[in-house]
């Protein structure tokens, strides 16, 4: 009969220890479930938020890499503007500065999201003096639509104002040649 008693307590305690155990283990994860709703939802694992970090920094530097070409391209703007009123002509280092022009108003294009289709310009200048005083004035236009654009973006001022200075910048050349 001691046999017997002491095998039911045995019994008794592993169901009791079971059961606590259970108990203990149900709490946990109650406590774990109020916590996750406390602090939101999973962000991820590290690996993905650095990777997303640095999705986030290169969209800055290119953004702001865009800004500076704009600066650029209205720099040179005003340049050929000023040198083409002084001697009525355009010499060898302004058709250089044009092709750095053009080059620069072809990547703010394609970081804008557009493509390389060719638009036709509405009303273009007859005389040379006047394209290159629009061209001044669309790369001036350019720089502040690129200014004001965000790097989440895309802009379709940017794109028209890129394919008209590129459109601009080949009459120039038209008018230039003899």
């Amino acid at each position: 009969m001691i046999k017997g008693l002491t095998l039911i307590s045995v019994s008794f305690a592993c169901f009791l220890s079971a059961s606590f155990f259970q108990e203990r283990a149900g709490a946990q994860t109650a406590q774990t479930s109020s916590s996750e709703q406390k602090s939101g939802p999973d962000i991820g694992s590290p690996e993905a938020e650095i990777l997303r970090r640095a999705e986030i920094r290169h969209s800055e530097d290119a953004h702001k890499e865009m800004v500076e070409r704009a600066d650029e391209t209205s720099q040179i703007g005003g340049e050929l503007l000023t040198t083409f009123k002084k001697s009525r002509t355009l010499g060898r280092d302004d058709l250089k500065k044009l092709e750095r022009m053009e080059k620069l108003a072809r990547k703010i294009r394609g970081g804008a999201g557009g493509s390389d289709d060719e638009v036709p310009l509405d009303n273009p200048p007859a005389q040379l003096e006047a394209a290159i005083t629009r061209l001044a004035e669309l790369s001036e236009t350019l720089k502040k639509s690129v200014q004001k654009t965000s790097r989440l973006v895309i802009s379709a001022s940017v794109i028209n104002n890129s394919n008209e200075l590129i459109e601009i910048i080949r009459l120039i050349r038209s008018l230039q040649k003899p």
